[in-house]
């Protein structure tokens, strides 16, 4: 029998579940040593044999997976297939002119991120000056990515190359004031939560109180000692991943019928990528997208279903069976 505590990311254990629930072979590639609870797994069934990494399925070949990770290269296939990305251009951080230069051509805020990179790490929201520009690219070796920030709310789109699955509006880590605890106090009642765990290992992340908190809660005048009012809602910071502490809503039955199309359609635009996990902006959800009121932010070729599984509020899916069902069509439930 597998258990949750085998996997470093729970959501690999669900799809590991719903195999061992139709009957398919379950193994772990490293069970002992350094690299064991790797969430590295083959999968049989009968003389069907398939290996997932993550939440990376092997229907993904090598240059969808490369495309996915390199954000440049991604915008230029979604630009290709006509999707709305941010304006924005990829430069040398240490070309400082140039890129304060372009900040100003887009106009302030701006957002600068890694070529690469997952979970929000290096990216940074709301900048708003050419001397925070100065300051950020201190933090960048080799190439920037510098794009215009766009209002709206984020959502998670989770869709294959043929199919659409799921919708989750991403709500940065917050409190809700209780006009009676400090916000520290609060932050610890809601990391109670059974479902809340460190990194991966379950459906939501712990808040975790770091600079990036501490400095935006300064700049919304606010202290971890402050004490909201009953009812106040109280964001912790700018990005709304949930790998950073925030909130997964379950809104697949919302969206509009044109935005799930849009999903499938950016899967399909990176080549050899199956599946993926598309970070959506957009002014209105439930409305058709445009080239006005929509981006697509960047995929995620390994994404977190943990999320739409056991979301904070709404509706569970069961992703991981329509994964199981992409690459082992042969166990599908029968209707």
């Amino acid at each position: 029998m597998i258990k949750a505590d085998q996997f470093n990311y729970f959501s690999t254990y669900l799809i590991a579940q719903e195999a061992v629930s139709r009957g398919i072979e379950v193994n772990q590639v490293f069970k002992t040593g350094a690299l064991s609870k790797k969430s590295f797994i083959d999968l049989k069934y009968n003389n069907h044999t398939e290996s997932i990494i993550g939440q990376r399925l092997s229907t993904t070949d090598c240059i969808g997976y490369f495309i996915a990770k390199n954000k440049e290269l991604a915008k230029f296939y979604f630009r290709k297939a006509g999707i709305s990305v941010a304006k924005g251009e990829t430069l040398y951080a240490s070309d400082v002119a140039v890129v304060t230069k372009l900040c100003n051509k887009v106009k302030y805020p701006v957002v600068l991120k890694p070529v690469s990179g997952t979970h929000g790490t290096g990216v940074y929201l709301d900048v708003d000056s050419d001397k925070k520009v100065k300051k950020l690219l201190k933090n960048f070796k080799g190439k920037v990515i510098v794009e215009k920030q766009y209002g709206g709310e984020e959502y998670r789109l989770l869709a294959t190359n043929e199919k659409f699955l799921a919708a989750i509006h991403r709500v940065p880590a917050n409190v809700v004031g209780d006009g009676i605890h400090m916000i520290k106090e609060l932050i610890e009642i809601k990391n109670k939560d059974p479902r809340r765990g460190s990194g991966h290992k379950k459906s939501l992340v712990k808040i975790r109180v770091d600079r990036l908190v501490k400095d935006y809660l300064k700049q919304t005048k606010r202290k971890l000692s402050t004490i909201p009012k009953k009812d106040e809602m109280v964001y912790l910071r700018t990005n709304s991943n949930i790998s950073t502490g925030g909130d997964s809503y379950d809104v697949t039955n919302m969206i509009h019928p044109d935005v799930k199309k849009l999903a499938v359609k950016v899967i399909k635009a990176i080549p050899g990528l199956s599946l993926g996990g598309i970070d959506y902006l957009t002014s209105d959800v439930t409305k058709a997208p445009n080239n006005r009121n929509y981006i697509v932010i960047e995929v995620n070729d390994s994404p977190m279903i943990s999320m739409h599984h056991i979301p904070y509020q709404g509706k569970e899916r069961n992703v991981a069976g329509a994964m199981i069902d992409m690459i082992f069509p042969e166990t599908k439930k029968k209707k």
